[in-house]
């Protein structure tokens, strides 16, 4: 389920609450929130996860469920370019990474292959 806030409201009280979807030119208070932490805090470690739940009041998988909605919004984009741009650099070459990983050992024959050797 993707949440937007209304700017209206403050972010703290409406965490766990669906409102309705604003027009996509506009950004939510959650969603200018949400570019200034990253602006801020670069770094993917334990400690901006604990940042991350006090900030947002949110689970740290919840955050960047959010941050991925809003770095494909055109209006993040117009907001604030760089930041976005290299966020949205930054998961493409992550989903590379997980694309390129083999999960096979190394020496280990897969099942039905053994014919092929």
């Amino acid at each position: 389920m993707c949440e937007t806030r209304s700017p209206a409201v403050p972010v703290s009280s409406t965490i766990g609450t669906a409102v309705t979807a604003l027009p996509t030119d506009e950004l939510s208070e959650l969603d200018k929130h949400v570019l200034a932490f990253e602006h801020e805090r670069a770094r993917h470690d334990r400690t901006k996860e604990a940042e991350i739940r006090v900030e947002f009041d949110m689970s740290a998988a919840r955050y960047y469920q959010v941050l991925n909605r809003v770095i494909d919004s055109p209006a993040a984009l117009a907001y604030d370019p760089q930041l976005v741009t290299r966020l949205q650099r930054l998961r493409r070459a992550r989903t590379a990474a997980r694309a390129s990983r083999s999960f096979v050992a190394s020496g280990a024959v897969l099942e039905g292959r053994e014919e092929e050797r």
